[in-house]
């Protein structure tokens, strides 16, 4: 449990973005998961039929000032307002933003179906506190031009540079130098796209 001496019990929005341990659960993070969730559905709803409401709803799920991106709904958001997106950005089919702490997206970047942006973990050393609820959330960083294949994942506290391309089903784990290809469970590095 020493890893969790700096939790807390009854987090707010900001505890969740300071790469602290917590249990999640309080009245404000109940309210902003209500709410961006109460977004989703209706987007969700729209089955891509009506892309100016569709439009009016992500500028509202996203932090503000983000570029809002094109969307192939369905799309699965845990809070929104800790991702902020670049310009002309694009999401496949039933894409994944579990955003406890920031998942910022540079311009340019494209995802394939069933991507996931992941800024949550649990304890790994700790079966009771894993049990017990603990989590933590550590940005992840995507540059500008990127290309995620279908079903990669980007894990917490990752940084993914600038021109990369994220092979189909890549797990990664680790940060991405600029022009970079990487593929694999764990990605590595499969060569340099300069």
């Amino acid at each position: 449990m020493s890893t969790l001496d700096d939790g807390t019990a009854n987090p707010t929005l900001s505890d969740l973005r300071s790469s602290r341990w917590y249990t999640p659960g309080s009245e404000e993070i109940d309210a902003a998961h209500a709410a961006a969730w109460e977004r989703i559905r209706e987007l969700n709803a729209l089955g891509n039929t009506d892309q100016a409401r569709a439009k009016e709803l992500l500028a509202e799920i996203f932090a503000p000032g983000s570029a809002v991106p094109g969307v192939f709904a369905p799309l699965h958001v845990e809070f929104g307002l800790n991702t902020s997106f670049g310009e002309h950005c694009f999401l496949n089919y039933n894409c994944v933003i579990l955003d406890i702490a920031e998942v910022t997206v540079g311009a340019n970047t494209l995802f394939g179906p069933g991507c996931q942006l992941i800024t949550v973990e649990h304890p790994v050393n700790d079966a009771q506190a894993r049990a017990d609820g603990w989590e933590r959330g550590r940005p992840v960083t995507i540059g500008d031009n990127c290309w995620f294949g279908a079903g990669a994942m980007v894990m917490p506290g990752v940084t993914v540079g600038d021109n990369c391309v994220v092979a189909a089903g890549a797990v990664v784990t680790k940060d991405v130098p600029d022009n970079s290809l990487v593929g694999g469970v764990p990605a590595k590095l499969i060569r340099s796209l300069d």
